[in-house]
Parts: structure tokens; C-alpha cells; sequence
């Protein structure tokens, strides 16, 4: 969808600034610790500009929705979906505020996604009757890729990131199943940009390239599950 077709709009500019409200009021603020994620959802921000870009879609629009999916943290971090979805609604930013939603699930697939999904009844059922009812967009797809690869220090490999996640929020049944579907919507993405996601992405570290293998392996060596394919 086009900025233009959505009622009330924002700016790149705008995202950011209501991303950082009440809590960056100082440069040294974005350093503390518990402000982690906020450097997280900026560089989402720049990595879904530069997909769009590359893929001929809306790049602010990429970078809007990069910046403000993790909003919810402002409020809750741990049911930071559903809060950052209201949030922006009582803001009036609809169309905006259903990434805060489809960001953590991928193809908008309630068992696809990191730390187990919603735990109690009534949030997995309000959770899963939105997303059965908005199918995923690529801007949706676009943003839960970027989840995947962006630290808040900055790009990583997707192998990476998901180490970092399983470390700190552990194994869970769905933890493969996610892990390979994340793959595949990596080679989705590197399909339709005729071109390999870490190529986009320079300033991933070389070390973090030639480990892929070393992590994958890791990985998978924690979730229990025997090896699969992966691609650099």
C-alpha cells in the first residue's frame, strides 16, 4: 500500500520521533541499557529502506514501519505487540499500527515466530484472529526479515540473531520451524532483489559472514534438530 492511499500519515521523520517520545531525552539516553531496543527498531528503519529501495517499493513507508514496530515497548515490552497496536491506534495511525501486530510472526503465521508465541489463551486468540484476518503484505514480510538481522549494533546474519534470541528467551517447539521459515523468507526476499540479502547489507562483519556455518550449527545443536541447507 502507498502513503497515499493511508488517511493520516507519517513521516520517517515523524516515526522517529514519536519512537524516541518520553523516553530519549538526552544523546547519552539511547545508551542505556534498557533503551536496546529502540537502537534495534532504527536500524530495522534503514534495512527495510534499503530492501525497498532495492525491490522499486515505498522506502519511507519501509522505514515508517521499521522504526515503530517494537513501539509497544514503550508501554510493556513483554506484550509489546498488542500494546504498540494500540498505542498507535489511539493515535490514530491504523494502517501504521498493524506491524506492531505482523512483525513478530512470520507470513503472519501465529506459529512462526521466536520465544514460544502468546502464552495466555485470550492474547493467542486475539493475536491469531488478526492475523488470519490480514493476510501478510511484503512490507509486513519486509519488516519481520529486518527483525531477524538487525542488533541493536547494527546488521548481523540471520544465524546470529537467532542465537543471540534462543540464548536469552530459550528452546521452544516451534524454535526450528521458525528457524527454516526464516531462511525461506530470506531466499523470498533475495529472489524478488535478484540478489543475496548480506550483499545489500556491507557493513555486517566479514567474521559474522565466515561463521554462518560455525552458528548454524550452534544453533541448531541448541533446538535439537539435525542440520539443513543454508546459503550465505
Amino acid at each position: 500500500m502507498k502513503q497515499e492511499n493511508i488517511i493520516k500519515k507519517l513521516t520517517p521523520n515523524d516515526a522517529y520521533n514519536l519512537l524516541i517520545k518520553d523516553i530519549i531525552e538526552e544523546t547519552n539516553d539511547l545508551n542505556k541499557d534498557e533503551n536496546r531496543w529502540i537502537k534495534h527498531s532504527l536500524y530495522v528503519g534503514i534495512g527495510a529502506r534499503r530492501i525497498a529501495k532495492k525491490l522499486n517499493l515505498d522506502e519511507n513507508l519501509a522505514e515508517v514501519l521499521g522504526y515503530i514496530h517494537d513501539i509497544g515497548r514503550k508501554i510493556d515490552h513483554f506484550n509489546h505487540p498488542i500494546e504498540g497496536y494500540h498505542y498507535m491506534l489511539n493515535l490514530g495511525y491504523k494502517y501504521y499500527a498493524n506491524i506492531c501486530l505482523t512483525h513478530s510472526f512470520i507470513d503472519n503465521d501465529i506459529t512462526l515466530t521466536a520465544g514460544g508465541g502468546p502464552k495466555r489463551k485470550e492474547r493467542y486468540e486475539y493475536i491469531n484472529s488478526f492475523l488470519q484476518k490480514n493476510p501478510p503484505t511484503i512490507y509486513d514480510n519486509i519488516i519481520q526479515l529486518c527483525d531477524l538481522f538487525c542488533l541493536e549494533t547494527g546488521f548481523t546474519t540471520i544465524e546470529n540473531r537467532l542465537l543471540d534470541i534462543t540464548l536469552r528467551k530459550g528452546v521452544f517447539d516451534n524454535s526450528f520451524l521458525h528457524y527454516q521459515k526464516t531462511i525461506e523468507l530470506k531466499e523470498k526476499i533475495e529472489s524478488l532483489m535478484n540478489c543475496n540479502l548480506y550483499d545489500l547489507f556491507k557493513e555486517i562483519k566479514e567474521e559474522d559472514l565466515n561463521n554462518i556455518n560455525n552458528v548454524h550449527d550452534k544453533l541448531l545443536e541448541l533446538i535439537g534438530k539435525k542440520k539443513i541447507m543454508i546459503k550465505k
